[in-house]
């Protein structure tokens, strides 16, 4: 099974989303914490944001963003119908 990462925020809903569905499936992920900083409207620039731009090749303004070996998945909108297609299957299969 791929490594798979994501960059999630305590109070999005969607990253809870994505969470519980790595979570449903059995698989093993590690999670980053990153924090909005509504004044400025941005992520708040720590390590973990900076590798989260980074990763995803440019600053992002939302989260979850996963990653799933060196596949990135821009958000639970991008995640959700890979779920519902059954195109997630190929990157993480489901273990029964």
């Amino acid at each position: 099974m791929p490594n798979v990462d994501i960059y999630y925020a305590r109070v999005c809903g969607l990253c809870t989303e994505a969470v519980d569905w790595l979570r449903s499936r059995d698989v093993t992920f590690t999670a980053y914490a990153v924090q909005w900083d509504n004044e400025a409207d941005a992520f708040v620039d720590t390590p973990t944001a900076q590798e989260m731009h980074r990763r995803c090749g440019q600053t992002v303004d939302f989260v979850p963003q996963i990653f799933i070996g060196e596949r990135h998945i821009a958000g639970w909108k991008k995640l959700k119908p890979m779920i519902e297609s059954g195109e997630i299957d190929a990157l993480i299969p489901k273990i029964d």
